[in-house]
């Protein structure tokens, strides 16, 4: 059974309780960089994987899927790889279909979920161009970094333009969630240019930071209660000190992969609330562990990060198939700590 949502809240209002939260979270389409419009099957297996999942585990917070809604409406232009065309970007209209069909996705999950506090992503407008440079079916996905590396020397003032037009939309999704749905609040999705060229502080304090805090600032005055999440997805490495002027009230990153535990990240961030522990890769300890070696590892993360502020969960979104057994050791270890 999940803990009360008031228990999981004073967690996530950085007080002490007495069992650690714990949740996972996963994509339930084949591919969740398909264009639901293209494949509304989509939405369908969103919605009813979304249900499986509450039936079958017992976490006690939700992070919902926007499978389907990963590409972004670059609407004016036809191609977003081209930098003449991406001059002509505009921004989203309050009612395009892209932001209200989120807001109705949003809502059945918000059925499906009941009680349980929810948040729900919205990606960065660097994440949204640097994967609209590849095709997500034949190329890696950081080969997206490469190739935003590529268009921004390119014209930098080009896309700094896009990125703010994109921005602006962001922000008007995160209005149309708190108008039109129950969500708690709103899982911010960044990460560092994995590319040399633009993997440098200089970048993300003129263009990145600026940029993610446009939306964030946005994403404050909607939501009381938000979690930034630094994603470490595919081993992508991010300076995790750069972060510590964003604003979200809870810090989510790849422990592992940035080096960082749960414990020193709490301080890092001048003791917000923190959400991790576990690697999210197929040769991460969730994945392949035993029993006896996943509940070790929950009782040494809260040994270590202690029981204030302090919400266990994966670095990132796990394998589909990873066993749920698994995540069930997790569950029951943080109930019996």
């Amino acid at each position: 059974m999940s803990l009360p949502r008031e228990e999981v809240l004073k967690a996530f209002h950085n007080q002490e309780v007495e069992h650690v939260p714990v949740s996972f979270w996963r994509h339930f389409a084949k591919n969740e960089f398909g264009d639901v419009y293209q494949d509304p099957t989509i939405r369908d297996a969103n919605i009813e994987g979304h249900k499986q999942y509450v039936k079958d585990l017992d976490f006690d917070f939700s992070k919902t899927m926007l499978d389907g809604y990963f590409p972004y409406p670059f609407r004016g232009v036809e191609n977003p790889r081209d930098l003449d065309d991406l001059a002509n970007l505009v921004p989203l209209e309050e009612d395009d279909p892209w932001i209200q069909d989120q807001v109705a996705l949003a809502k059945e999950q918000n059925q499906i979920v009941g009680d349980l506090p929810t948040f729900i992503t919205v990606f960065s407008p660097l994440i949204l161009l640097k994967w609209a440079q590849i095709d997500h079916t034949k190329e890696s996905i950081l080969t997206s970094d490469v190739k935003f590396a590529d268009l921004y020397e390119k014209n930098p003032e080009r896309v700094e333009q896009a990125l703010q037009v994109i921005a602006v939309g962001q922000g008007k999704v995160v209005r149309a969630l708190k108008k039109g749905t129950e969500v708690d609040g709103i899982y911010y999705s960044t990460q560092s240019i994995q590319d040399p060229r633009e993997d440098n502080l200089e970048f993300f304090k003129k263009v990145m930071e600026p940029i993610d805090l446009i939306v964030q600032e946005e994403i404050n005055r909607n939501f009381d209660l938000n979690i930034l999440h630094v994603c470490g997805f595919a081993g992508a490495y991010n300076h995790l000190e750069w972060f510590t002027n964003y604003p979200l009230q809870v810090i989510n990153w790849a422990t592992l992969t940035d080096g960082v535990p749960l414990g020193e990240g709490k301080k890092l961030f001048g003791d917000r609330p923190v959400l991790g522990g576990f690697d999210n890769s197929i040769k991460g300890l969730l994945y392949t562990g035993t029993k006896e070696e996943i509940q070790q590892n929950v009782r040494n993360l809260i040994d270590e990060a202690g029981k204030k502020g302090v919400i266990l969960g994966a670095d990132c979104t796990v394998p589909r198939d990873t066993p749920y057994d698994h995540l069930r050791w997790v569950i029951e270890a943080a109930r019996d700590y």
